[in-house]
């Protein structure tokens, strides 16, 4: 192993025990956004960054973008290069409903190696040239691992089982069947929102 493979290795690590919170820690999530715990008020006053995109048309509740890499001065030291982007959604009770965290490179080997020690794994398929897909479970989170193909961007999505079963009962046969369809119809009804926040 090269020493800038390590360094890669280690900086991304690190930007997953921020974004990714404590093995130990009961509820899933980042170290600053957790389901069980985190409120939107909560959110709004310790992430003064997060832009307000709108609010879901599904559910009601408003969606959140943060872009880590733009404040970097806030966090520098552990926010990683590839992190592109997160999209927070709360419900109508400004209760955290989902969360996704999206990488601008293929992360899933690093992320997957360290979701499957943290969490029950339900499916993991992986290919060497095609897609890789995780699926894990933890205290009523449903959470997703995606890098759709070969060296492509990782999407991380942590989502409420019950949320989840409602966007997924309403789904058709056809795109149920496919894991990769679901997952995208899955974020496409958490963080499409319809109108401006409230």
């Amino acid at each position: 192993m090269n020493i800038s493979y390590f360094l890669s290795y280690l900086s991304l690590f690190l930007s997953i025990c921020f974004y990714c919170s404590h093995s130990y820690a009961s509820n899933p999530g980042t170290l600053t956004v957790k389901f069980g715990q985190t409120t939107e008020d909560m959110f709004k006053a310790t992430h003064p960054y997060a832009e307000s995109v709108g609010v879901n048309k599904e559910l009601g509740g408003n969606i959140y973008k943060e872009m880590p890499n733009e404040n970097k001065e806030v966090n520098k030291d552990i926010v990683h290069e590839d992190l592109k982007s997160v999209f927070i959604l709360f419900d109508q009770n400004k209760s955290l409903t989902a969360l996704q965290l999206q990488f601008k490179n293929d992360c899933f080997s690093i992320l997957s190696k360290f979701m499957e020690k943290k969490y029950s794994v339900i499916v993991k398929k992986t290919s060497l040239f095609g897609s890789n897909y995780m699926e894990l479970y933890h205290d009523r989170v449903a959470i997703y691992l995606i890098t759709p193909s070969f060296f492509s961007e990782t999407s991380l999505l942590y989502i409420a089982t019950d949320v989840r079963d409602e966007i997924l009962k309403n789904l058709p046969k056809a795109t149920l069947e496919d894991e990769r369809e679901t997952l995208n119809a899955i974020l496409e009804r958490s963080f499409t929102p319809n109108r401006v926040a409230r």
